[in-house]
């Protein structure tokens, strides 16, 4: 492996600096057989993102391994919700992708198992940067194996439009200046000038308004007494005035709240607007000249002392499907093989995501590989973008409101509110008002109220 460069220093210091040290138990002995010993199927369903690239790292795992995972894509509804409905009807799911809130109240209702048993756990959980390991740990046991991280909410820049506008020398370094830069250049005349994260999915809106509210310095709950935090004067309050504003002043269309997350990452790619906030993930789109109109031109808003966005991120999950015995070391080892490391000793999946799709892995292994660097420097603009987008990375943290067994129902509510809120002109205080109700009566509900 090549000598870490001072950025991935700066990366893996920074990302210390958020860790927890965990007592977690000792994992099987290593080098431990991948290969199954059992006959029963092991059902493996996800959400429906490059399906022909997971269908592929299956059937390699059957063909090599004698394997017999029975792998599918969930494709209608919202996947959080339809993962729920088929571990309440005991569907056959043995391995699940979920995001951090989802794996919490799974794992709450007794759904999932920890994976601090799988083969090669010790090592896999030593490799794992600590500021994951803590965003993925829920009272002291390891919710999963790493699937990706990303940034989602880095705000991207369309150069050629900034060139135009010239804009170069004036980026934003905060949430309130990007507003007021916003709301300038709709005063001159300046059209479509931003194209927000507000989209009708369980990841779209609802999300945008969690991250701002953590930029801007504030908490959705107390993680102590999980008492709601928000206030029409504070962080949450400032977030909902600027989406207000920008939305009267028609800077951002009404036809955002119906889109889908392809809708967005394709109007970007039209080379139509200046910004986009968007998935870390899509820069291999951006810069894609046979997926966008802007390839060689994208770049986004670097830190300069706010964070953008948060920490998205997804793991692969165990089931507590009431297996044989031999099903159950079958399952624990497919996740083993799928989530860390195969029979060859190398992070393959981990590694194929890294360089296909721009993934970023919770593993230190695949993220100071000289393989991941080049791959990665391919889908920017600017040599520069690279320590960059490491340091945003760094920045980025999962909300603390991900920890408690409540959090997707909080999101359901927060989406359908939110669109409510900018297609109705409610006031501020109103909805903060709200928010904070709903968190009250969520927290009596499951009884965490303290």
């Amino acid at each position: 492996m090549k000598e870490v460069q001072p950025s991935r220093r700066q990366f893996n210091a920074m990302a210390a600096a958020a860790g927890l040290a965990l007592g977690l138990p000792a994992a099987r002995a290593q080098g431990q057989s991948l290969a199954p010993i059992g006959t029963e199927p092991i059902y493996f369903r996800g959400w429906p993102f490059k399906p022909e690239v997971v269908t592929d790292n299956v059937n390699r795992y059957n063909r090599e391994l004698h394997g017999h995972v029975d792998y599918a894509t969930l494709t209608h509804g919202d996947y959080p919700t339809l993962i729920e409905k088929s571990l309440i009807a005991h569907d056959k799911l043995d391995i699940i992708y979920a995001n951090p809130p989802t794996a919490v109240r799974f794992l709450e209702a007794g759904w999932i198992q920890p994976a601090d048993d799988v083969p090669a756990f010790k090592e896999a959980y030593a490799d794992m940067y600590p500021n994951v390991r803590e965003a993925w740990t829920y009272k002291g046991k390891m919710l999963g194996l790493s699937y990706f991280l990303s940034t989602r909410g880095m705000v991207m820049v369309n150069m050629k439009r900034q060139k135009e506008l010239g804009l170069e020398k004036a980026e934003p370094k905060n949430w309130d200046e990007f507003y007021a830069q916003l709301l300038e250049l709709a005063k001159k005349g300046a059209k479509d000038v931003y194209l927000p994260h507000w989209f009708n999915e369980f990841y779209g809106i609802s999300w945008a308004f969690l991250w701002e509210t953590s930029n801007r310095g504030g908490k959705v709950i107390d993680p102590a007494t999980f008492a709601p935090q928000l206030s029409a004067d504070g962080p949450a309050g400032k977030t909902l005035a600027a989406w207000k504003a920008i939305f009267n002043a028609k800077i951002v269309p009404e036809e955002v709240l119906s889109y889908n997350e392809p809708s967005i990452v394709e109007g970007f790619g039209s080379g139509r607007y200046l910004y986009s906030t968007q998935a870390a993930y899509q820069m291999a789109v951006f810069n894609d000249p046979t997926k966008s109109k802007i390839a060689g031109a994208v770049s986004f808003l670097p830190h300069r002392g706010q964070a953008w966005g948060l920490l998205d991120s997804a793991l692969y999950l165990r089931t507590s499907r009431k297996r044989s015995s031999d099903g159950d070391e079958d399952a624990r080892r497919f996740q083993s093989w799928y989530g860390y490391k195969d029979q060859n000793g190398k992070i393959a999946v981990g590694q194929r995501w890294a360089e296909n799709s721009m993934l970023f892995s919770a593993y230190k292994t695949v993220m100071n590989s000289p393989e991941t660097e080049a791959a990665y420097k391919k889908n920017l603009s600017r040599p520069e973008d690279y320590n960059a987008l490491l340091d945003l990375y760094a920045q980025s943290l999962q909300p603390e409101v991900w920890k408690t067994v409540w959090a997707e129902e909080f999101n359901a509510f927060l989406r359908q509110r939110l669109g409510e809120f900018l297609l109705k002109n409610q006031p501020v205080a109103d909805v903060i008002g709200a928010m904070n109700n709903k968190i009250n009566e969520l927290n009596r509900k499951y009884k965490m109220a303290k």
